[in-house]
């Protein structure tokens, strides 16, 4: 941003004592109470789904981090390719109770409530800054932000990387956007420093959400020249990121996790994923993406995205390119993402809470945007009301989690093939086998090497349980894990697909 856009106040209103208007105080309160309702609601949209069964990833990020000491692998005895302020939030979170529907852990939950809140209140202070002076912009902003955040249609009711990530990117991009309107100071150099480290702890959480970086990166270029002290400005950003990366690195070495083993899974195994997936993917794949895509369309983020774009690009606004340029990383990053799942589209939120406020459209085009954000809290509504309505079910890997309760002995070990270590948390057991999701597996272990070593160790599973006929599936080529499991496992049940078998006494 390179100059600021004053608030408005009306000529003719009374003054009050201590400066402004009665209209424009009243206004102010106004516009505080809507974002606060707003923040409201979407922290209660969590409510109904506090004891709903824990996803894969919910259970499986748990059960990491309430082992997370020095092991044998990544994560203690457990290696997921997650940074790791992401297992810290799930540290905070209170102890987890197995039912026969699966885990539940209301605690966490509450921490996904709290994420969506503060990322509206966010979203608000946001607009206010971006848009000073123009009331419908931030009311639209802080409705499209509790819209999106309350919609199942982009993974709601799931605690995930993406949603734990966004409250920071919304307080760096806040950060950094008041610090680049003020002189230079101590008070700027604290937003600079915070801008960086929010930006840095973002990433910490779900490595590719860097927008605060390719904002900042963006801001400053067409900054150049027009702001005074801009280096000093980046430098203190930097050092700010620096900082909170050092303590994060600190902290995970002191669990026994090392930067090198942290650089291979947030960075280098993404890429080698990315290769996988788009040599052998099954077509499961191709199936999530064009889901994705469909809940781009119903829950409006689509539509918003492309009136918001079209305003910007149409009549101009401020923060123009560098909003532009975070959009585009987020959609990038979406669509490198792979695997398709609905909670990638909670990367673009901030993208599209800063392309409204900042938005300055015509009569025609901001009623165009307005009806678009209509829309989507509008869909978040329906959708949101038929997930609350609908009655738990029990699904088959509840069904086998409850079968291993019931027939397992506490210190016997199960491996599940492949993924879903909801299995495992709910059952109350432990893996010898490090890979608990199953791009990981396919990955580190295309030959299930290491699988079969385990099954025939000192610590081999009592228990495994394969979701199909064998252990042969896409991206995977494990025979001889297979011939062993046929030989020294027998099958006690089945529930749909799900295989439960027990190594022969």
């Amino acid at each position: 941003m390179t100059t600021p856009v004053s608030d408005r106040t009306s000529a003719s209103a009374p003054a009050r004592p201590g400066g402004g208007s009665a209209r424009t105080t009243g206004r102010s309160w106004a516009d505080t109470a809507i974002v606060l309702i707003a923040a409201l609601v979407a922290t209660a949209a969590w409510l109904p789904f506090l004891y709903r069964p824990l996803t894969a990833d919910e259970s499986g990020f748990l059960m990491l981090a309430e082992q997370w000491k020095p092991g044998d692998s990544l994560y203690g005895d457990y290696w997921v390719d997650r940074p790791p302020l992401l297992l810290w939030l799930f540290t905070i979170v209170g102890p987890a109770d197995a039912t026969t529907s699966g885990l539940v852990a209301p605690g966490l939950k509450l921490l996904g409530a709290v994420a969506s809140g503060m990322s509206v209140v966010l979203a608000g202070v946001l607009a206010s800054q971006v848009s000073p002076g123009t009331r419908s912009a931030r009311l639209t902003t802080v409705v499209l932000a509790a819209a999106l955040l309350s919609s199942p249609l982009l993974g709601m009711t799931a605690v995930t990387g993406e949603l734990l990530a966004v409250p920071f990117v919304l307080l760096g991009l806040v950060c950094a956007v008041t610090g680049m309107r003020r002189s230079w100071g101590w008070r700027t150099a604290v937003l600079a420093a915070g801008a960086g480290a929010s930006g840095m702890a973002a990433a910490l959480v779900k490595q590719n959400f860097i927008d605060v970086f390719v904002f900042t990166a963006v801001l400053v270029a067409v900054s150049h020249g027009r702001v005074p002290r801009l280096w000093e400005r980046a430098a203190t950003f930097t050092g700010g990121a620096a900082i909170m990366l050092g303590a994060a690195l600190l902290g995970a070495w002191a669990r026994g996790t090392s930067v090198p083993e942290l650089w291979s899974a947030v960075v280098i195994f993404r890429i080698e994923a990315a290769q996988m997936i788009d040599g052998s993917a099954s077509s499961a794949t191709v199936a999530r993406g064009v889901t994705l895509a469909a809940a781009s369309l119903g829950s409006g983020v689509a539509l918003v995205l492309v009136v918001a774009v079209a305003a910007v690009l149409m009549r101009g606004a401020p923060l123009a390119a560098p909003v532009l340029a975070m959009t585009a990383w987020e959609l990038f990053a979406i669509a490198a993402g792979g695997s398709y799942w609905l909670h990638y589209l909670t990367g673009v939120v901030p993208g599209l809470v800063l392309l409204v406020a900042i938005a300055r459209p015509g009569p025609r085009s901001g009623l165009a945007l307005r009806c678009a954000v209509a829309y989507s809290a509008a869909a978040a509504i329906a959708v949101w009301a038929s997930y609350a309505l609908a009655p738990p079910q029990v699904t088959p890997e509840g069904r086998v989690s409850s079968y291993l309760r019931e027939h397992a002995r506490p210190t016997d070990g199960v491996v599940v093939g492949f993924g879903h270590p909801e299995i495992i948390a709910a059952s109350g057991l432990d893996s010898p086998y490090e890979n608990l999701w199953s791009l990981p597996a396919r990955v580190r272990d295309p030959h299930l090497a290491h699988l079969h070593g385990v099954m025939a160790g000192a610590s081999a599973p009592q228990w495994v349980v394969v979701h199909g006929d064998t252990l042969d599936t896409w991206g995977l080529d494990g025979d001889d894990a297979q011939q062993y499991l046929l030989r020294h496992y027998v099958k006690q049940v089945s529930y749909d697909d799900w295989h439960v078998w027990q190594r022969r006494r």
